[in-house]
């Protein structure tokens, strides 16, 4: 339920924010956000009734849904080609944060308690808001006619690629919010693993997706001819194919198990940054890259929303086998999706 109701306002939060990004720039945006959000994880560390923390994370969400929209916008009006190995490459900041946080905030929470994985990141945040506030500067933004904001939203949902590469992005954050919210409980359950050791093996998702996502936006740039959607396809084909690895090696031992993790972060990640970062990139020109972004993740979320709870009552009901089924199941309608119905632009 905390997990839900922060993607729900995360969610809702891209939809405003990106409008809000294409109109006033990213900085003020983004700069609000990152305070409100230091301040959320300091107050969740700190309560200890489910109400407010609910309500503490739903505003966390919120806070934090005002970052993908503006540094997209940011960095789309820099870079006018190459995009695929320019958005892969940014793409995986989120992957280098899961990356190093989940090993040191397993240690922190094993050694210390849950509380204290809660201040560190808020010190950061505040750090990084001040350093934000410092060095980035907007002057060369590109301006989005206002007068046409409202039309261009509404556009969005008469575009027949954004709305089957929403759809697509939806099914792949089924998979993404499994693997990125259970990994380390399926590490310490099905292996026996301490809780620091598991958030160590569960860094290797974030680990192949920062190589994924770096490799499948050099892909994409090669693939033009073909076009993204061609690029995408066969990147959650092998996602796929991926799950099922990762599904038949959960036999094999904890080598073989950790290495798969690896196969679904490289496969997953690669056709999700493409989605996320690199399209709402091509269609700044046409919607407003921040507004294209919060359309898109913000579809997303309403995704992972459903995905978190579901998830564990299918854990709770069928096992791990239930929720691998689920994310194969996904994984493959989000192939389906691309390759019978995307258009190219």
């Amino acid at each position: 339920m905390i997990a839900g109701s922060f993607s729900i306002s995360y969610a809702i939060g891209q939809f405003i924010h990106g409008q809000f990004v294409d109109r006033y720039g990213p900085k003020k945006i983004i700069l609000t956000g990152l305070l409100f959000s230091a301040l959320m994880n300091m107050l969740f560390g700190y309560v200890n009734a489910l109400i407010p923390l609910i309500i503490i994370w739903a505003i966390n969400g919120y806070a934090q849904s005002t970052g993908w929209p503006a540094v997209v916008k940011l960095v789309s009006s820099r870079f006018k080609s190459r995009l695929g190995k320019v958005g892969g490459l940014f793409g995986s900041c989120f992957l280098t944060g899961n990356m190093i946080a989940w090993p040191i905030l397993g240690y922190l929470v094993s050694n210390y308690g849950w509380r204290i994985a809660f201040m560190i990141p808020s010190i950061i945040l505040i750090a990084l808001a001040i350093l934000l506030y410092l060095t980035v500067e907007e002057a060369w933004m590109l301006k989005v006619d206002h007068s046409k904001e409202i039309i261009n939203f509404k556009r969005l949902f008469l575009s027949r690629e954004l709305i089957v590469i929403a759809l697509a992005y939806i099914l792949l954050q089924f998979v993404r919010s499994v693997f990125t919210l259970w990994a380390p409980s399926y590490l310490f359950e099905k292996y026996r693993l301490s809780l620091d050791v598991a958030s160590y093996g569960a860094a290797v998702i974030p680990l192949g997706g920062i190589v994924g996502s770096i490799i499948s936006g050099w892909f994409s740039d090669h693939m033009e001819k073909s076009g993204r959607g061609s690029a995408i396809y066969i990147l959650a084909l092998s996602l796929s194919f991926a799950i099922v690895m990762f599904h038949c090696a959960s036999h094999l031992g904890f080598e073989i198990g950790i290495a798969s993790l690896f196969l679904v972060g490289f496969t997953l990640y690669g056709p999700h940054v493409i989605i996320s970062t690199v399209m709402p990139m091509e269609f700044n020109g046409d919607y407003g890259g921040a507004t294209v972004a919060g359309f898109i993740d913000g579809m997303g979320y309403f995704g992972s929303m459903f995905a978190e709870s579901f998830t564990g009552w299918l854990i709770d009901m069928y096992g791990w086998n239930g929720a691998t089924m689920f994310c194969l199941i996904s994984s493959l309608s989000a192939t389906i999706l691309i390759a019978f119905f995307y258009k190219e632009k």
